[in-house]
C-alpha cells in the first residue's frame, strides 16, 4: 500500500463497529491460545539455525531513530544527488519551489501576502537590533515531499540550534520505533473487540508556541523571493555581506528548546480534555475514562479507539488549538506503510520505496547475480572446534570522498534495518565497526548489502493478534570479533500468554525489535558471554514490559529463554561457582530480576529453537534463503 495523499486522506470514510452504537464500552474475552492457528508454532525444523560461528559484527543503531524524514528527500533524477534550495531554484520545477519558499517565509513571519496564515514565528530586523552577546546561528532549508501534508512539496527552515547555548533542559519525550510496534500489535490484538487505528497530523506545531527569550539567526538575501522582499521591505536590512537578520520569537524546528515548548504546551491542553500520559510510558496517552490510547511522537498521532466518538473526541480537542490532518486508514505512521486486516488478524508494516530511493541516491544498479547474504562469510573449517574472527583488515585505507560514502550508506540504512529489515543488522553493524578508518575491504561490504537489499527491495514484517505477552530470546557467539570480543543478539516478540511450567512454548510473530551488539568487555568463556546477553537483553526486556501495562497489557514474568545451561543456573542459584565469580557484581542483577522480584522468567531450552541465533553469525546464502522467511514476511 503506497502514501495516500491529504485528499485521499481526508475523503476517507472511518470504519464504523457494531459497538459505535453501544452507550457503554464492554470489553471482552481475550483471544484463546488455540485461536492463533496463524502464528508459527516453534518446533518448525525447517528454523534450525547453523553452528557455523563466522566474522561477526558490532552493534552501531540509532534508540531514537524512530522518524524518517530522509524518506521524502528530494533527489536529482540524474545523478541522484540530493537536491539543495539553490539547485532546486535553478532546476525545472524552481517557480514551484519559489512559490513554496515564498509561502515559508510568509508563514513565519506576518502573512502580508495573504497566501498563508502568518504565525509571527519571526521578525526581520536589522543587524544593531541583536541583543550585545547573544549568540547569531545560521538556518538551513529542508526540501522535500510529504504527500499527507497540506502543501506536497515544501520548503521548511530549520534553525542551527546546535550553535545556541541553552541555560536549561530543553528535551521532551517521543515515541520510538518499539512503541510504536507496540501499539501496533496491541490494536490487532484487541480487533475481536472493535479496536482500530488511525494517524493524526498537527499542522505548524513548533510555530504555535511563544519562548521567554528570543534567538536569532541570519541568512543570505538570495533565499528571498522578491514578493517577500517588497512585502517587508528587506533592501533596507540587509547588510553590506548580504545578510539578513532575523528575531524568532516563537518554537521553531531546530531549536532544541521548541520541541519541549510545544510539548508542554500540548500537554497542558490536553489535560483540560482528560488525556494524560501514561505513568508507566510517558510516551503513550490515555484518556480518564475513555479506552483510546495513542502514542505521540513529535507532531504525528498514532491513535488506537474502538469507538468512532472516542477518536472524534480526541480529534475535537486537538482541533480546538491545532489545524490537523487525519489518516482514517492507519496506513500511514512514522514513515511506516501499514496494511491492516482485522478480520483476519494481522497487520503488516513495510516501506516499500525506500530501498528504490537509496539505490537512486547512491547510483547503485540493480545486481546482474542475485544476492541472498547481505554480508561476507567464510566457510567453516570442519573439524576445528571453534571458528576465530579474523583479527585485522590489512586491506588499504579509503580517501576521504569514499569514507563519507561508506558512512552514508551505514546511516541511510540504520533506520530500515531497525524499523524492517533485520537480516541486514550484522552487515551493518560489521561495516560501522570499521566505518572510523574503512578501508577498500569495508566498500565492498557495502556494495555487497546494496546488492543484498536490491535483491529484496520490499520486505514486510506480519504482527498477529496475541496475548500481548512478551517473550524473548537471547544468544551469544563467542570470540568472534577482533580484540577477542563476543557478540550477542536478542529476539523480542508478542505472542501468548506462557504455561504454568517453567519452560513456555510459545507461538512465534513478528519481531517487535532485535538487539544485535557487541560485548563491550573481554569475557572469559562462552559461559559468560552468553550470561552477558542474558544481561543486555532482560534489561532491556523492562521497560518494554512497562510500555506493554501502559497500554493495558498486565505481564507475567516475562519467559526468557536462553541454550546455556551455565547461565540459565547461574541465574536460578543451581551452580557452584569458582571462576565464574567474577560474574556477580555484573550479573547478580539477572538473580534480583528472577527470583525475588519475578519479573523475568529465564529459562533453558535448545539452541535450535533459539530465534536469536541467526543474527549473531554470517550464513552461509542457502541458510538466509532457508530461515529468511522466517523472519520476513514477503521480501
Amino acid at each position: 500500500m503506497t502514501l495516500r495523499s491529504q485528499s485521499q486522506t481526508m475523503s476517507q470514510e472511518p470504519h464504523l463497529t457494531e459497538a459505535d452504537s453501544d452507550p457503554i464500552y464492554q470489553p471482552t474475552e481475550p483471544i484463546p491460545v488455540h485461536g492463533m492457528p496463524h502464528l508459527i508454532p516453534p518446533d518448525i525444523t525447517t528454523m534450525k539455525p547453523t553452528n557455523f560461528r563466522q566474522l561477526a559484527v558490532n552493534q552501531l543503531v540509532a534508540d531514537h531513530l524512530f522518524k524518517s524524514h530522509h524518506v521524502h528527500h528530494v533527489f536529482n533524477e540524474i545523478t541522484g544527488e540530493r537536491e539543495t534550495m539553490d539547485t532546486l531554484l535553478r532546476g525545472i520545477h524552481g517557480i514551484q519551489r519559489e512559490q513554496s519558499l515564498t509561502n515559508e517565509w510568509d508563514r513565519l513571519a506576518d502573512g502580508k501576502l495573504n497566501r498563508v496564515k502568518g504565525t509571527k514565528t519571526i521578525e526581520f530586523i536589522s543587524a544593531a537590533q541583536v541583543p550585545s552577546g547573544r549568540k547569531v546561528t545560521y538556518g538551513n532549508f529542508v526540501c522535500d515531499h510529504r504527500p499527507l501534508k497540506t502543501e506536497p512539496n515544501r520548503v521548511r527552515l530549520t534553525v542551527g540550534g546546535d550553535k545556541l547555548d541553552y541555560p536549561f533542559d530543553a528535551s521532551s519525550p517521543a515515541s520510538n520505533m518499539i512503541d510504536a510496534k507496540l501499539l501496533l500489535n496491541s490494536t490487532i490484538s484487541d480487533a475481536h473487540r472493535g479496536a482500530r487505528f488511525m494517524s493524526a497530523d498537527l499542522k505548524d506545531f513548533f510555530l504555535n508556541t511563544s519562548m521567554e527569550r528570543a534567538e536569532y539567526m541570519k541568512i543570505q538575501f538570495k533565499y528571498f523571493p522578491q514578493a517577500i522582499r517588497t512585502a517587508y521591505n528587506l533592501e533596507h536590512l540587509v547588510t553590506s555581506q548580504g545578510w539578513i537578520y532575523i528575531k524568532i520569537k516563537k518554537g521553531m524546528y531546530g531549536l532544541k528548546q521548541a520541541a519541549r515548548i510545544a510539548y508542554d504546551l500540548l500537554k497542558r491542553r490536553l489535560a483540560t480534555h482528560g488525556y494524560t500520559p501514561c505513568k508507566e510510558n510517558i510516551n503513550f496517552w490515555k484518556h480518564q475514562w475513555r479506552p483510546t490510547k495513542f502514542s505521540l511522537c513529535v507532531d504525528d498521532f498514532g491513535i488506537k479507539y474502538f469507538h468512532k466518538r472516542d477518536a472524534d473526541h480526541l480529534l475535537t480537542a486537538l482541533n480546538k488549538y491545532y489545524k490537523i490532518t487525519t489518516d482514517w486508514t492507519g496506513a500511514n505512521y512514522l514513515g511506516l506503510t501499514i496494511t491492516w486486516n482485522y478480520n483476519a488478524g494481522w497487520v503488516d508494516i513495510s516501506l516499500p520505496d525506500y530501498i528504490k530511493k537509496v539505490l537512486h541516491k547512491f547510483q547503485h544498479s540493480t545486481p546482474t547475480k542475485i544476492q541472498h547474504a547481505p554480508h561476507q562469510w567464510t566457510e567453516p573449517v570442519y573439524g576445528k572446534t571453534r571458528q576465530y574472527a579474523i583479527e585485522k583488515d590489512t586491506d588499504p585505507t579509503l580517501n576521504p570522498t569514499d569514507k563519507k560514502l561508506v558512512q552514508q550508506i551505514s546511516g541511510n540504512l540504520l533506520y530500515y534495518a531497525r524499523a524492517i529489515e533485520s537480516s541486514i543488522l550484522p552487515a551493518l553493524n560489521e561495516i560501522s565497526h570499521s566505518q572510523a578508518t574503512p578501508t577498500s575491504n569495508t566498500m565492498q561490504k557495502c556494495k555487497m548489502l546494496l546488492d543484498f537489499c536490491a535483491t529484496h527491495p520490499t520486505p514486510t514484517i506480519r504482527f498477529n493478534a496475541s496475548d500481548m505477552i512478551l517473550h524473548v530470546d537471547t544468544y551469544a557467539a563467542y570470540l568472534v570479533l577482533p580484540g577477542s570480543k563476543s557478540r550477542i543478539a536478542g529476539y523480542f516478540y508478542l505472542s501468548n500468554h506462557p504455561p504454568f511450567s517453567r519452560t513456555p512454548t510459545p507461538c512465534i510473530n513478528g519481531a517487535i525489535h532485535v538487539e544485535c551488539k557487541t560485548l563491550k568487555h573481554v569475557v572469559a568463556s562462552a559461559a559468560e558471554a552468553e550470561t552477558g546477553g542474558l544481561f543486555i537483553n532482560s534489561q532491556l526486556a523492562i521497560p518494554i514490559r512497562q510500555s506493554l501495562e501502559a497500554l493495558g497489557h498486565i505481564q507475567p514474568p516475562t519467559p526468557i529463554k536462553t541454550d546455556n545451561s551455565t547461565a540459565y543456573k547461574f541465574v536460578h542459584n543451581d551452580m557452584k561457582q569458582k571462576i565464574s565469580k567474577s560474574w556477580d557484581m555484573r550479573f547478580n542483577w539477572l538473580r534480583d530480576r528472577s527470583i525475588i522480584q519475578k519479573l523475568l522468567n529465564i529459562y533453558w531450552a535448545k539452541g535450535t529453537n533459539n530465534w536469536a541465533d541467526y543474527f549473531t553469525k554470517h550464513h552461509v546464502p542457502s541458510h538466509h534463503r532457508g530461515i529468511r522467511p522466517l523472519y520476513i514476511y514477503n521480501g
